[in-house]
């Protein structure tokens, strides 16, 4: 997807409505600007995003429940699960 807006002489802009609406930017929304070489991410920031944990109570309000976590596990016990998950994915580990 591809959208243009002006800037003013202020350096303002407009956030195109197909853009808003895709990435659910509302009023008084944060929104962040990330360089990276010769380009410029901008995104919805995420406030409070805090640690692991905290990351997999987010997700897994919304997540099926076969993908949910067990709350007793210690925060290293789901960084390991993780990078099993992950190098298995790799076809590193089975």
């Amino acid at each position: 997807m591809v959208e243009a807006s002006k800037v003013d002489k202020m350096g303002r802009t407009t956030i195109p409505s197909k853009i808003r609406k895709f990435l659910g930017i509302k009023d008084g929304d944060t929104i962040e600007w990330i360089i990276r070489g010769d380009s410029v991410i901008v995104r919805k920031s995420i406030q409070g995003i805090g640690n692991v944990r905290d990351r997999f109570n987010r997700l897994g309000k919304r997540a099926p429940e076969c993908f949910v976590y067990d709350e007793k596990l210690g925060e290293s016990e789901l960084v390991k699960g993780l990078e099993k998950w992950a190098l298995a994915k790799l076809g590193l580990m089975e």
